[in-house]
């Protein structure tokens, strides 16, 4: 076979082995390219570790307030006021307020207060009514029923119900509204706040 210049040159014995060798490199250099990608995907930094938050049981960082400085006496009256059970003692109209204030319109339930029907479950008696004088040894009854320490919220009564068991709050009104008995109630707890139990032993 002649090329350009006139000269008999073998092209083909010439060229076939410089092709072949020439795709040898270039399927050896994509392997190489291949290898490198693998070995650098491989060889991926690790991530920074997140800062996890330690759970309640597990120990706290230094620098924490652990501790809480209070008495026993604001310990107890804390968890007494947040948890008020009051004994129904619907003796008029009036019981038809203290019901209005159960409703979701004012939603006692946040505030931690029950109603229970049982004296033995209570710690406050909220006597909604007039007592007369056949009610009273009943209410006393009711009264001695209940676990001590018990609390008396005064509704709407007039003469009597003072002689017959002690009263804390005092909420006038014929009958009073919800919003005034929830004003008593929130008297109560503070004046509950204040009181002190274990502290004034010596004192007896």
């Amino acid at each position: 076979m002649y090329d350009t210049t006139g000269q008999h040159r073998p092209i083909l014995s010439t060229t076939l082995p410089a092709f072949s060798s020439s795709r040898f490199q270039s399927t050896q250099a994509a392997t190489e390219q291949s290898s490198a990608l693998q070995s650098t995907a491989g060889s991926v930094p690790a991530r920074k570790p997140r800062r996890e938050v330690p759970l309640p049981s597990q120990e706290k960082p230094q620098g924490v307030l652990d501790y809480a400085l209070t008495t026993l006496d604001q310990v107890a009256n804390w968890a007494r006021q947040g948890s008020l059970w009051p004994m129904t003692f619907g003796l008029a109209c009036c019981a038809v307020e203290m019901m209005h204030l159960s409703t979701p319109r004012y939603d006692q339930d946040r505030l931690g207060i029950i109603f229970r029907a049982s004296p033995r479950q209570s710690d406050v008696m909220i006597v909604a009514g007039t007592l007369t004088n056949k009610m009273a040894p009943a209410l006393r009854q009711v009264y001695d029923q209940m676990p001590g320490p018990t609390l008396g919220d005064y509704y709407s009564v007039t003469r009597g119900c003072d002689r017959i068991v002690p009263v804390d709050i005092y909420v006038p009104g014929c009958p009073p509204t919800s919003e005034a008995l929830m004003y008593g109630i929130f008297q109560l707890q503070r004046k509950m706040r204040n009181t002190k139990i274990t502290r004034m032993w010596y004192r007896r």
